[in-house]
């Protein structure tokens, strides 16, 4: 099955701006959040999910657990990358703590108690700033199998299933389901969920699992846009931009309607908040217009070029994400103090940082290759071999 080129420059646009919302100053406070209560967090865990059904929905007709196997064995992959960028962090944090350095870790916690801060981060406990969307990554992958097993086995049913509880877990964390479980949980694990409190998240990487699998039974065709819920959704985006951005407000004052949907309870990102979610739902609606618009009309064209840098950096996305965070924190001690660049170096360096992403790629993309003519000398030494020995 191929992979839908879409769906990977949408990965690919989410790893830049992620990036550069991670790099700070001097473009953070312009391009965070901009189109509403939503970010390219949503959007990438959403693209990871819809990429998981379609990509293993195919292996529920091997037979045995062979689709347990390979959706964990992915699971297992991103978790070694977490696991060599939470040592990268931690190499960090104990230099600079030895060093006496006037800059501090973004890893507070683990800067006062090392090892317990790393062992925490190993149980996937303690998640440093930035460092929180793996092990999400790997909680939801792990459970991810089954959810595709229903899906797969009962269609509609299944699908109806899986969101019915997705929807339930999510609706269950606006009422403290997280802060419950944790109080289950040792007192010598150090706990720090970061962003993303991982029982309303799962409900935007189930909705990609979904949208993922309809996709995957319907054999890629291309669905169908509604024009009355594209004007919809458009119309939501755009209320909810002016309100973000406290246009609203200006223009109404302090109404108490305006007061009320600018509460945090409505908009809160750890435990994604309906209208955040609103949002999210109504963006994804309009993108997928806006796809839908390009393969009929090519609206995109002339945005072919950094479409195919893109798509790069999105089918090497774990490896672009994991480098991202590692040059971050060692950029630490030039965002601010005695070494930090001034306003114009700082542009300079956002750009050869986001340049800087197609290293990781290229690494992948060359160990892949290899891999990959390994393989072929291996099943031409020995062409008996069966195929599935040899893809591993």
């Amino acid at each position: 099955m191929n992979r839908d080129l879409s769906l990977d420059v949408l990965r690919g646009i989410m790893l830049i701006i992620m990036a550069a919302d991670h790099f700070g100053e001097p473009l953070f406070q312009h391009l965070y959040e901009f189109a509403g209560y939503v970010s390219a967090a949503e959007g990438f865990v959403f693209l990871s999910g819809m990429l998981v059904a379609l990509v293993y929905s195919r292996y529920h007709s091997a037979g045995g657990y062979v689709l347990e196997q390979r959706v964990w064995h992915r699971a297992g992959v991103i978790y070694l990358y977490h696991l060599m960028v939470l040592l990268a962090v931690f190499v960090f944090t104990v230099a600079t703590d030895l060093s006496g350095a006037y800059w501090k870790s973004f890893a507070t916690e683990m800067q006062a108690e090392p090892i317990r801060g790393l062992l925490s981060g190993m149980a996937l406990g303690y998640k440093p700033p930035m460092l929180d969307v793996l092990p999400l990554y790997v909680i939801l992958m792990l459970s991810a199998p089954f959810a595709l097993r229903w899906m797969t086995q009962y269609r509609t049913v299944g699908v109806a299933m899986v969101l019915a509880g997705s929807v339930g877990l999510w609706w269950w964390a606006q009422y403290g389901l997280g802060n419950a479980f944790e109080r289950l949980l040792p007192d010598a694990l150090m706990l720090r969920n970061g962003a993303f409190h991982v029982f309303a998240w799962q409900l935007v990487f189930v909705l990609g699992m979904v949208l993922g699998f309809l996709r995957f039974d319907s054999k890629d065709a291309t669905p169908r846009v509604n024009p009355w819920l594209f004007s919809a959704s458009v119309a939501i985006v755009a209320y909810l931009f002016l309100q973000r951005h406290g246009y609203i407000h200006g223009w109404i004052g302090d109404a108490a309607a305006v007061s009320w949907l600018q509460e945090y309870r409505h908009i809160a990102r750890d435990n994604m908040a309906w209208m955040r979610l609103l949002n999210f739902l109504a963006m994804v609606y309009v993108v997928a217009g806006l796809i839908a618009w390009h393969k009929r009309f090519g609206v995109f064209k002339l945005l072919a070029l950094p479409g195919r840098w893109l798509a790069f950096l999105g089918q090497h996305s774990l490896q672009v994400f994991a480098f991202h965070l590692v040059v971050l924190y060692c950029y630490i001690p030039f965002r601010w103090g005695d070494w930090a660049l001034s306003d114009n170096q700082k542009w300079v360096a956002l750009v050869f940082f986001l340049a800087s992403l197609s290293l990781p790629a290229l690494w992948h993309k060359a160990y892949l290759q290899r891999k990959k003519q390994q393989q072929n000398r291996r099943s031409e030494f020995n062409p008996t071999m069966p195929v599935a020995l040899v893809s591993g």
